[in-house]
């Protein structure tokens, strides 16, 4: 499945890039041309609208995405890159709005953002989580670029109490990046809505989704490379 995982990957990174979508899409959730708008039409969605804290990841593709959070007054959580110094949040009612252009970039949050233990009664209740892909298949299907970052950030968020499995998982991609059909394995997060800049497609996925922290498939140095996954296991130990 990893083969096929990988083939698919190349496939979508060729296609933008051979499409000229975007400007570097390989080994990455890549950039795409529109993804602008597909960030002003997930503010037309139901359950962004009701959202009083959502996460994104510090990609560049929904870049548009966090500074749109901060404009509707929402309080972002943001995982550092790798999730090696774990979450950090951003609040509009605390944070002037100057600072919001550099705050919301990939490394922005640690200057700017406060760092949240990995607790409940810290990071709080997260209304809906928002993300790229590589691509994303129309019954829920999510294909990451192989790291499996988002996923890791899921299941930390769930197995702390953070979120469950009504929380809304929206992915936002071009609209080149929908295929048929996804290989997806019991560690993969399914996806409730796509936004594209075109359209919102809800998938009514029957794909379940994680509860928690698989441990089994994680060697100390990732654990010991990762702050959450570390002060679990701590805990966890204790």
């Amino acid at each position: 499945m990893v083969n096929t995982k990988q083939s698919l990957r190349n496939q979508i990174w060729q296609l933008l890039w051979g499409k000229k979508v975007s400007p570097a899409p390989f080994q990455r959730i890549p950039p795409f041309a529109g993804q602008n708008k597909a960030a002003e039409r997930l503010r037309h969605l139901p359950a962004y609208k009701k959202a009083r804290c959502i996460m994104v990841p510090p990609d560049e593709a929904q870049r548009q995405v966090r500074f749109n959070a901060l404009v509707d007054r929402k309080r972002l959580i943001i995982a550092t890159p790798g999730l090696q110094d774990g979450f950090y949040v951003l609040d509009p009612k605390h944070l002037p709005r100057r600072y919001w252009p550099t705050a919301i970039q990939t490394y922005g949050v640690i200057d700017y953002g406060r760092k949240l233990p990995t607790q409940k009664g810290s990071i709080g209740h997260i209304d809906l989580l928002a993300t790229g892909a590589v691509a994303v298949s129309k019954n829920g299907g999510r294909l990451g670029k192989g790291a499996g970052f988002f996923d890791l950030e899921y299941a930390i968020l769930r197995e702390i109490g953070c979120i469950d499995s009504q929380t809304a998982v929206v992915a936002l991609v071009h609209d080149l990046q929908i295929v048929e059909s996804l290989p997806i394995t019991d560690k993969d997060v399914p996806v409730d809505y796509i936004v594209t800049p075109t359209r919102i497609i809800q998938t009514e996925t029957l794909f379940p989704k994680p509860e928690g922290i698989p441990w089994e498939h994680l060697n100390p140095k990732q654990i010991r490379r990762m702050r959450p996954l570390w002060e679990l296991k701590k805990k966890q130990s204790a």
